[in-house]
């Protein structure tokens, strides 16, 4: 790229994200960071991945603004550009090698520094950079942070040609923290204090209910402040929200930013972007749909017509014998033919050839007269076309007459990409509420047009809506609403998804405010088809420049198992893919408007299942550090815990040959998960992940039920034969609990029954060795406490629970046997 190119800050902007992109810089951070939080405050939850990227990208876009802006040449400033990337990336060194390496230092320190870069330099800074600045780099990432202590940097014995840079460092991470912590206005006020007020702009839309065309409407709004429409630039974005842009240059005026955004959007989306619009065309139905809203040129739409009946006319639709090839120059009839045959249901031709061809077509249809009526429509154009080109001017004639007519119904009334960007921009028609029957059944704005997607669609035509009278078939959509059927209809075509069956989509994102990094292209993308690999969650880690990410997927039964289980599955492939990539998820329903959210993940439609084993929402993406100070009773809730359960289910129900093992789990308690594993999986006291999970989340629970297996040994004596002895004393404790109970005794009758029973059971074994009466009660009582503790006591929960509590107590037993087994070992 020449210079000439790079002379104004948006231009260098583009420059200097290309060739820190180029290298592998922002992928290893992705990679290896993604998994971990910036953050330990529960409402900042976002990756340390993210923040860092974040962090680096305001920090470059306010460097390259200031250097650019006064007249200096962004390509003369490479080494500078790529030493405070690099800072940048490696500014949170202490959080990341404590996180990795479990390396614990008080700040970036040279322990920090050397841990992370004798563990593999993992971002590959090195390798971006080149040798000799790791002393450039620890100066910048201790001036970094305001309360970091930059002692071991200051003085003579570190000297550093990059001391100006320390100031964007500063402006990056700071700005950054500020917008996770209060917002991105607030990170607008930090901003003016840092550069001049005038250079500092605020642009706040309104966010539109349809997402996936808020998604584009954003984009471009940031394209045109950059000048990458060709016209005149604005400034450097900083970074935005759904509804907000940040950004370094001149006021823009809202009316002129309106007017190109139009332009833009309209040229994203019907001409540079990946999406392709399409009419209803089948053998029996036709309907302009999104054509007919879209500011498109109408010989553009007419050309989109006509591919889609060739193809028509090449399928076996309807039943109708296909054409192995339509004749040259017939395709050019076909959108005149299809507005007079299907649009204005033609049947009387002035023409005697044409008149005499439909009749004997439709004579020669079998069936009823509505049949006849359905099938006539594809007949008969199929019929002229075997008979062309004898027939070419008799549809000279007819094109004569109704391409014109086809031309003003292709002629938008209202157009759908400019009603978008009149919202996006705050422009409400000023119009009272509609009556119900004439609202847009997704976003309540009055409409008449009628919904009419047929079988194959997301939400069918004749399914309930509170906006349809109990007797009509047809939903009404308005023509924005179109667009955005539109857009995710092509979406899902691209993505292997059926919008026949039951259609979930996932928004995938950094966080709610998204530095302006333009990454290469490539959007997260999971696994579809028959089969599922629980192994290999496929995710582009090189992201593309959109504020949020929209994945749709299919929810519907798989032929390997249940619906439930298998919307479960995919929940852990969501689960998996976020830790990859280290993005947050909002997990909801077609046309649902995108929030973001404090958690990492949250399913809006989540089921009881996902409920009940803490798979409906994810607090964070990592487990608190232990320095913070945190109760007994707090609920670790994060993507390595949720991941770790879902290996554990999918591991014990592989063994167990199960069809839904994600059904068959109720609980993630400890009893819960023994009992699942114990009667699935016949080494499941030996599954490392299990013993591991349980240890980590389940620490209580574990060490009660161990303190009830080591008395019971004690009592009972070590049994390695069969699990009838193992568990005998535990299941005798059992039954005598639930006998006292029914007799509803006393709390002190009850503890001396039970320990009666107990000792009588122990005393009568010859295996069990000399038997007290105090090694029964000290049995009995931890046996009491862990049912207390739990919930269990009442004589309906332990009656329900005998069995589980019976393969707890045998997990239990058997880990303790291991422990003395490996202490023995040890010893000799």
């Amino acid at each position: 790229m020449s210079s000439g190119k790079c002379d104004t800050p948006a231009s260098a902007a583009q420059y200097a994200h290309d060739y820190i992109v180029d290298s592998p810089l922002v992928g290893n951070v992705l990679e290896h960071a993604g998994e971990y939080d910036a953050k330990t405050d529960p409402e900042e939850t976002t990756s340390l991945a993210a923040h860092v990227i974040n962090a680096m990208t305001i920090g470059v876009n306010t460097f390259v603004y200031n250097a650019v802006d006064g007249g200096r040449d962004i390509m003369d400033l490479e080494e500078d550009l790529s030493v405070l990337a690099a800072a940048l990336v490696l500014h949170d060194t202490n959080k990341y090698v404590r996180e990795a390496y479990g390396v614990e230092t008080d700040g970036n320190t040279s322990e920090a520094f050397d841990a992370y870069f004798e563990n593999g330099d993992d971002f590959g800074v090195e390798a971006f950079l080149g040798d000799g600045y790791r002393d450039d780099l620890h100066y910048l990432v201790q001036r970094t942070e305001v309360n970091e202590d930059s002692r071991e940097t200051r003085g003579t014995g570190t000297e550093t040609g990059f001391a100006s840079l320390a100031r964007y460092c500063r402006i990056g991470d700071q700005v950054a923290s500020v917008i996770l912590r209060n917002g991105i206005e607030q990170g607008y006020v930090e901003l003016r204090k840092k550069l001049d007020d005038g250079e500092v702009h605020f642009l706040e839309l309104s966010q539109v209910e349809q997402p996936i065309l808020n998604d584009e409407l954003l984009g471009a709004t940031k394209e045109v402040i950059s000048g990458e429409d060709d016209g005149e630039e604005y400034g450097v974005v900083v970074g935005s929200t759904s509804d907000r842009v940040l950004y370094l240059g001149d006021e823009v005026d809202r009316d002129v930013l309106r007017g190109r955004v139009y332009k833009r959007v309209k040229q994203n989306i019907t001409r540079n972007g990946p999406y392709s619009f399409s009419c209803k065309l089948g053998w029996n139905t036709f309907d302009y749909d999104v054509l007919g809203e879209l500011s498109l040129p109408v010989d553009e739409k007419i050309e989109q017509i006509r591919q889609q009946a060739v193809e028509l006319l090449k399928s076996d639709a309807g039943g109708i014998e296909p054409l192995e090839r339509v004749p040259d120059g017939f395709d050019e009839y076909l959108p005149s033919l299809i507005k007079a045959i299907y649009v204005d249901r033609v049947s009387e031709f002035k023409n005697e050839r044409l008149q005499k061809t439909y009749d004997e077509t439709y004579e020669s249809i079998e069936g009823s007269k509505s049949a006849k009526g359905q099938k006539i429509k594809l007949e008969f154009i199929t019929e002229l076309a075997i008979s062309y080109p004898d027939i070419s001017d008799e549809l000279d004639q007819l094109q004569q007459k109704y391409e014109p007519l086809l031309e003003g119904d292709l002629e938008a009334s209202v157009d759908a990409i400019a009603e978008g960007v009149s919202s996006l921009f705050g422009i409400r028609r000023g119009e009272a509420v509609p009556n119900k029957y004439r609202m847009c059944y997704l976003c309540g704005k009055q409409t008449e047009t009628l919904y009419q997607k047929g079988q194959n669609a997301i939400y069918r035509p004749y399914e309930f809506s509170k906006r349809v009278p109990p007797h009509e078939e047809y939903k009404k959509i308005c023509e924005v609403c179109n667009l955005e059927y539109a857009l995710l209809a092509d979406t899902c075509e691209r993505s292997g998804v059926k919008l026949n069956a039951n259609v979930g989509v996932a928004y995938y994102y950094f966080d709610e405010f998204l530095g302006d990094i333009r990454l290469r292209g490539g959007r997260v993308g999971l696994q579809q088809g028959e089969t599922i690999d629980l192994s290999d969650t496929e995710v582009d880690k090189t992201l593309l420049r959109p504020q949020y990410y929209v994945q749709p997927f299919n929810f519907g039964d798989h032929p390997a198992m249940g619906e439930k289980n298998h919307r479960m599955v995919i929940v852990r492939q969501l689960l998996q893919a976020a830790q990859d990539a280290g993005m947050k998820i909002v997990l909801g329903r077609p046309f649902t408007r995108f929030e973001s959210a404090d958690e990492v993940f949250v399913d809006e439609d989540a089921i009881r299942q996902q409920e009940l084993l803490g798979l409906d929402a994810v607090d964070r993406f990592g487990p608190l550090p232990s320095f913070i100070e945190r109760g007994d009773d707090h609920e670790q809730s994060h993507l390595r815990r949720a991941l770790s359960l879902c290996k554990i289910i999918s591991m014990v129900g592989q063994n167990a040959g199960m069809r839904n093992p994600y059904l068959q789990l109720d609980q993630d308690t400890f009893h819960h998960l023994a009992d699942f594993a114990v009667q699935n999986h016949e080494h499941a006291t030996r599954l490392s992940e299990l013993e591991s999970y349980l240890e980590t989340y389940h620490t209580k629970q574990l060490m009660d039920m161990k303190t009830v297996a080591e008395r019971g040994v004690a009592l009972f004596g070590e049994q390695y034969d069969s699990k009838y002895k193992k568990t005998k004393i535990f299941r005798e404790a059992i039954d005598a609990f639930l006998s006292a109970k029914n007799q509803q005794m006393s709390d002190a009758d009850l503890l001396e029954h039970v320990a009666a029973q107990v000792y009588d059971a122990a005393d009568r074994e010859d295996y069990a060795g000399y038997v007290t009466v105090e090694e029964a009660e000290a049995f009995v009582d931890a046996l009491q406490a862990y049912l207390l503790e739990n919930d269990l006591a009442s004589l309906k929960k332990l009656s329900d629970w005998e069995n589980a509590l019976v393969n707890s107590y045998l997990y239990a037993y058997e880990q303790v046997l291991y422990e003395d087994d490996d202490a023995e070992s040890s010893g000799n």
